[in-house]
């Protein structure tokens, strides 16, 4: 009973995986959203910023973080 459950789990699972992986190749909308804080343009307009940029403002620090170098200036 087990092994019948398991077999027709691990057969769901594999379709809905093969279902979104087919779905994500021919989209037509070939790009992921933007979900790194600094490139993300909902969060520069609420003025939301990383946790390493926090810390870099807090000790005075100049640095730029999340992989864009111009954020390290004191804003």
């Amino acid at each position: 009973m087990i092994f019948k459950v398991l077999i027709i789990s691990i057969v769901i699972i594999s379709l809905v995986v093969l279902g979104l992986g087919i779905g994500i190749f021919f989209s037509k909308k070939k790009s992921f959203p933007e979900t790194s804080i600094s490139k993300n343009p909902e969060m520069k307009k609420r003025n939301i910023t990383c946790a390493k940029h926090d810390e870099y403002k807090a000790c005075g620090l100049n640095g730029g973080c999340c992989g864009g170098a111009n954020h390290g200036n004191n804003d």
